[in-house]
């Protein structure tokens, strides 16, 4: 198909004001010239052939008195009103042709905007005879000026009606074009979030400008399906490499389950069988957590209410067997915690244990890691503490992106979901994740909105503890 001559926006409005403007003249001359020819062949009469007939009558009216008015001598081109002492004897006027008339003969502003002007004669008696005309085109027929109503404003409307009519058509025939351009950019736009931004016709607008968004938002469809398709091959090679993950750490958390089960029948000492169950406890929430890999990228788990005091209990023994290997000294802080919370309770232990763990891995032997819960407003806020170096400037910025791993800290085995999942989590419970530096080290917090049974009630504390290791 061949390519159409394009037209610029400016050159389509400024056409559309020559030809309203234009056809407005035009049409105001032709009313005008075909005017004019109506008085030239003597179907109208002149605009002031009503004050000449006035005007000649008065010659004949000052002559008579109010009992010898006749009005037959008088052009039908004139209104008359015969007044006595101040009263209106005669008349062939409106009430309100009078009531204008009567308005002028006592002084008063008279024509008020009207096409009304009349003489005020003196008869021979002293009576008075108003004479009324209209600075109008009347017909030249008698009977025409008897039948037809007022030329002149029918005229008058004429012109309107022909000049509204014409500038309707002009803006009509504009907005047609306009809107045809438009329409095929709501069908690119219909295309492109279809992604099918090859099906987009942009060549076949009129109009340059919209030719050029046609042809812009063509090129951005095109880059748009691009990364997405990018950023699903991305999704994919994730969602790969997980699977790869997860299938590789199946076998060495086999083999530590299995030895760590051979040691438990054996005859142990008190710590040898702490150490044991504390490694069979790991590798239980191991498997949970190879589980959850499988299904990182699906709805988080169903929100359940349980008892906060065995929920803390369980974090408090997970954070020992963290800490028991690297000699780390735990604490744990409550504030005001509800009885009774509601939440994906799998989904926010394994995102606390993940910050433990990261606090644990951070923290020099000896060094101590603090876990504070603390009801704030609406919100339930956990905060890790650790003794280590902190976060280094990159972290704080990227740290819970999914697959991060800090390049200041190469080789500690970090893969980049611990944080990811801790963010994803806060985010479905209406929290968010929070990393900062302190004085002692790193900090993270986790805030999850506040659903309880309690809420808003004052929750019921539980008792404060800070075991220690």
């Amino acid at each position: 198909m061949a390519k159409r001559r394009l037209t610029s926006l400016y050159r389509v409005l400024v056409r559309y004001l020559v030809f309203c403007c234009g056809g407005c003249v035009l049409l105001v001359l032709i009313w005008w010239s075909l005017m004019m020819a109506l008085i030239r062949h003597g179907f109208l009469l002149s605009a002031n052939a009503g004050a000449v007939a006035c005007y000649d009558a008065r010659q004949t009216v000052v002559t008579m008195t109010a009992d010898t008015f006749d009005e037959t001598q008088i052009s039908d081109l004139c209104r008359w009103a015969i007044v006595e002492n101040g009263t209106v004897t005669k008349t062939n006027m409106t009430a309100r042709q009078l009531k204008t008339a009567l308005n002028a003969f006592h002084g008063g502003s008279g024509n008020l905007g009207y096409t009304q002007y009349q003489y005020d004669v003196k008869m021979a008696d002293g009576s008075f005879c108003i004479l009324a005309y209209d600075y109008s085109l009347p017909y030249a027929d008698k009977a025409l000026r008897s039948k037809l109503p007022d030329f002149q404003t029918c005229y008058v409307l004429l012109l309107v009606v022909l000049l509204v009519g014409w500038a309707t058509l002009t803006t009509a025939r504009t907005v047609r074009r306009l809107a045809a351009d438009t329409a095929r950019l709501n069908r690119a736009i219909a295309q492109i979030a279809a992604h099918r931004p090859d099906a987009v016709d942009a060549d076949s607008c009129r109009i340059r400008e919209f030719s050029d968004t046609l042809h812009a938002m063509q090129t951005m469809g095109s880059e748009l399906t691009d990364s997405l398709r990018s950023q699903w091959r991305l999704e994919q090679q994730r969602t790969e490499q997980l699977a790869a993950l997860t299938h590789d750490l199946k076998t060495p958390l086999t083999i530590i389950r299995g030895n760590a089960e051979l040691l438990a029948e054996d005859e142990l000492t008190p710590a040898q069988t702490g150490q044991t169950d504390a490694i069979l406890r790991a590798c239980d929430r191991a498997r949970e957590y190879l589980a959850a890999l499988r299904t990182v990228n699906a709805q988080p788990a169903a929100k359940t209410d349980f008892a906060a005091g065995e929920w803390l209990a369980e974090l408090s023994a997970a954070a020992h067997d963290l800490c028991a290997p690297k000699g780390l000294a735990f604490s744990l802080v409550q504030e005001e915690v509800p009885a009774v919370l509601t939440a994906a309770r799998s989904d926010v232990t394994r995102a606390v244990v993940n910050l433990l763990d990261n606090a644990v891995r951070y923290s020099p032997a000896g060094g101590r890691v603090t876990l504070t819960v603390q009801r704030q407003g609406e919100f339930l806020t956990l905060t890790v503490q650790d003794s280590g170096v902190g976060f280094t400037a990159e972290a704080l910025q990227k740290a819970g992106d999914f697959l991060y791993t800090d390049a200041a800290r190469p080789g500690n085995g970090h893969q980049g979901l611990g944080l990811y999942f801790v963010r994803c989590t806060a985010a479905s419970h209406g929290g968010k994740l929070v990393l900062s530096n302190t004085a002692e080290g790193g900090c993270a917090a986790m805030t999850l909105r506040l659903e309880s049974p309690d809420f808003p009630d004052k929750p019921q504390s539980i008792a404060q503890g800070k075991p220690e290791m």
